[in-house]
């Protein structure tokens, strides 16, 4: 008896030990499933958030695309569907896939049923945003708008140092006058950007920079971005970028500590977004009609067809009869081998006539018969036929024309937005002149306070109302610029800011009211659970009837969402 009751109890202990077997081994796979699950769940979610993370990247671009088509319009139709510089409604949230389609999970790309078409997850937006200017012109970083920023209002570099070339030291000139750029950082970008390696007075050459850690050496060429600025010796990223750390143009909570407060004197907003809010590259003009016409050369060398042109377009004969005149006086004054050998020359003339303007050279028709501003026009009358040297009549009288444009300011404001939108003395569009209407006051005072633009001491005096004038008459909620009083340089003589006909003249060549080339941040995001994508571009739409060209895109991503949900039109409590 005693041997079975140890037989059974030893039977017994072997099925304890395989229960307990069977239950570890069973625990093991179920902890082994359960890693797996894990494991695949987080690939499931990993894979999803690529997938979530390309779809917001393709919410972006959709933004990129959407600007693009949407400044091939003509003018009429931009301000019809709310302009370009403060348009919440079609810059702000707009919506590109509505929540009807499944935009993750295993039903992705299917119809989802009505019931879940409002599902935030799958509403998906784009955001176009860029700083805004405060009331007395700066950018003080408390402040943004849904539009696109005008490259036009900023300084073009590409510009300064043609005119440097031209005019040793006037680069320098220019450049020192913007906040925080000495004369010695001014000479080192000048050094960066030109062609010679001879170092400039206050400047730096490859020897400078081959002997830091790690060496390189200069572009001698103008930069592929303004960011390469920060590779010249003494631009640093403070002065560069201001003190918005996440490039959204605004001041968030944390920018920025008060040792960089002291320093950019964040209060006059003289250098909040840093120097890259005030330098440009990529400004250019159209020369294009505000219903994208392509503008008439008024220096063109058939003038026969000129006169056709011009009779198409304009509406008083006396005036074709008028510009047609002036151009053959200007070209019989002219000595008539000198008009052969320099056919079809024109159109470079032109080109290099703002340059010429730049270095106080006189504004009145050359004598190559070629008109350098519509402003020259507007005269009681005119001696613009001019004989060369060489001609042997040169001394003989040539008879004055009477011009048909009043120099009254009233009369001019009536008359001179139909010769602005249809006429132009170049084939060239115009590049880097001062966008009046937008540019904040630094760069304003850049231009208005070179001596070298105007001749009169009496006319100096007068800059510093010049540009209160200026910020005080803008209007900067207003989208369209054709409709009003605004739409070209002259607003400024005609609204009585300026008060010399000559000055305005000299200012003539520097400025204008609307560029070609534009820059913002697109913002892509859906409204629930989902990443940012932010990216930085610029557009140029120089080319009427064409989307605009995308000169460049800089990835902002990393940088952080940069704005509030509330901001890219989604609810405030979205995720």
């Amino acid at each position: 008896m005693s041997n079975y009751k140890k037989h059974l109890t030893l039977v017994l202990c072997n099925r304890g030990v395989i229960l307990v077997v069977v239950l570890v081994v069973i625990t093991i796979l179920s902890l082994s499933v359960l890693a797996y699950s894990r494991f695949m769940f987080s690939e499931r979610r990993g894979v999803s958030q690529s997938l979530r993370q390309r779809q917001v990247r393709l919410l972006a671009e959709s933004g990129v695309e959407y600007v693009r088509y949407f400044l091939m319009n003509d003018e009429a139709t931009i301000t019809e569907y709310g302009g370009i510089y403060n348009n919440e409604g079609e810059f702000c949230g707009h919506i590109i896939t509505d929540g009807s389609i499944a935009m993750t999970g295993l039903n992705a790309g299917l119809t989802i049923e009505t019931k879940f078409a409002n599902d935030p997850m799958n509403i998906g937006r784009f955001s176009v945003i860029v700083p805004k200017l405060s009331g007395d012109g700066y950018f003080l970083g408390d402040d943004f708008r849904y539009g696109l920023e005008d490259e036009s209002s900023k300084l073009n570099l590409r510009w300064v140092v043609q005119l440097d070339a031209a005019n040793p030291g006037m680069g320098r000139d220019i450049l020192s006058q913007l906040p925080g750029i000495t004369e010695e950082i001014a000479d080192a970008i000048l050094d960066w950007c030109d062609e010679d390696s001879e170092p400039r007075e206050y400047g730096a050459e490859d020897e400078y920079y081959a002997a830091l850690d790690p060496p390189y050496y200069t572009r001698n060429e103008i930069p592929d971005s303004i960011d390469e600025l920060l590779l010249v010796k003494g631009i640093t990223a403070k002065l560069l970028y201001g003190i918005d750390w996440n490039r959204n143009g605004i001041l968030d909570e944390g920018e920025p500590d008060e040792s960089t407060m002291n320093e950019f004197e964040v209060n006059s907003g003289v250098l909040t977004l840093g120097l890259v809010s005030l330098l440009t590259l990529d400004s250019r003009e159209s020369n294009r009609s505000s219903n994208g016409e392509a503008k008439i050369n008024i220096n063109q060398e058939d003038i026969e067809d000129l006169r056709t042109q011009l009779e198409s377009r304009l509406s008083d004969q006396k005036w074709v009869d008028y510009i047609i005149s002036l151009r053959e006086q200007s070209t019989a004054g002219t000595n008539n081998s000198s008009n052969s050998n320099n056919t079809g020359s024109n159109s470079a003339a032109a080109t290099t006539n703002r340059t010429n303007s730049a270095t106080n050279t006189n504004t009145n028709s050359s004598s190559s018969g070629t008109i350098k501003s519509l402003l020259d026009l507007i005269q009681p009358s005119t001696n613009t036929a001019q004989q060369s040297p060489s001609n042997n009549t040169a001394n003989a009288a040539v008879p004055k024309i009477t011009s048909p444009f009043s120099n009254d300011p009233d009369e001019m404001a009536k008359y001179l937005p139909e010769l602005y939108d249809n006429l132009t003395v170049s084939e060239t569009p115009p590049i880097g002149r001062i966008n009046i209407n937008h540019a904040p006051r630094p760069v304003l005072e850049v231009f208005l306070n070179q001596k070298n633009l105007v001749e009169s001491s009496n006319s100096i005096s007068e800059l510093p109302d010049i540009i209160d004038g200026i910020i005080s008459s803008r209007e900067p909620e207003n989208n369209t610029m054709l409709e009003n009083d605004k739409a070209y340089p002259f607003w400024i003589y005609t609204s009585g800011i300026v008060k010399n006909f000559e000055l305005m003249k000299q200012f003539e060549p520097y400025f204008c009211t609307q560029g070609a080339v534009f820059r913002a941040n697109v913002i892509g995001r859906f409204d629930e659970r989902s990443p940012v994508v932010r990216l930085e571009v610029w557009f140029d739409a120089s080319e009427a009837g064409k989307p605009a060209k995308v000169i460049r895109i800089r990835e902002l991503t990393e940088l952080g969402p940069g704005f509030k949900v509330e901001s890219l039109g989604l609810n405030e409590y979205a995720q």
